[in-house]
């Protein structure tokens, strides 16, 4: 009777290729704004460190100023945390390599499963789902802004794409995106905003101060 009520199946094994592709799609797409921001600031910090360490080398003949040193080590740890994020990535393939994920799709409610546990989602209550990603292979369950459920499209079994896109559509309203269209997304929140404008303000404050 159960099975009667479930309208769509998929099953996704979890491996290094989806990993990467899930990986590509949070810092490309999903997280594109604030990865721009990390790059664009981490720069400024690197090239007015090393700008700033040459000329005072050269033009006093001493050791670097604790502002450059700042800027240059503020750079470091952005690289430090980035290739943590990347190696807990590769943590998280290697704990669960070619571990097969079944979602089950039903008028209610979204069922994921794997051998050791189930995880219900009920279209009633999607507090716990930040968005549903459809792009051109894979469709993203994200429940925060780095962390998700990777669903293959080549686990349906005979699934007609629009229908299931509509039936997407239909249950989680102005949670699901569609990154198969042209069109720009707003992906950005008031919060990443505000702490561009502290960075670039800090950012700032440190030129003047180390010109001063």
């Amino acid at each position: 009777m159960e099975d009667e009520k479930i309208l769509y199946k998929n099953e996704t094994i979890f491996n290094k290729e989806n990993l990467q592709n899930f990986s590509r799609f949070v810092w490309l797409q999903y997280n594109k704004f604030k990865y721009w921001a990390i790059i664009i600031f981490s720069t400024l910090f690197l090239i007015f460190g090393i700008v700033g360490a040459i000329g005072q080398v050269m033009r006093y003949q001493r050791i670097p100023n604790t502002f450059t040193l700042i800027f240059i080590l503020i750079f470091v740890s952005i690289i430090i945390v980035m290739v943590r994020l990347a190696k807990g990535n590769v943590k998280i393939e290697e704990k669960n390599k070619d571990t097969l994920l079944k979602f089950e799709f039903s008028d209610d409610y979204l069922l994921i499963s794997t051998e050791l546990s189930s995880q219900k989602f009920l279209y009633t209550d999607l507090s716990n789902i930040q968005n549903v990603c459809n792009t051109e292979k894979y469709i993203y369950i994200m429940i925060n802004k780095r962390t998700g459920y990777i669903i293959d499209k080549r686990g349906f079994n005979n699934c007609n794409e629009q229908n299931f896109t509509n039936y997407l559509k239909d249950k989680f309203k102005d949670k699901y995106i569609d990154f198969l269209d042209n069109k720009r997304k707003k992906l950005f929140t008031i919060k990443d905003v505000i702490v561009c404008i502290f960075v670039f303000i800090f950012f700032v404050v440190m030129v003047l101060a180390y010109l001063s």
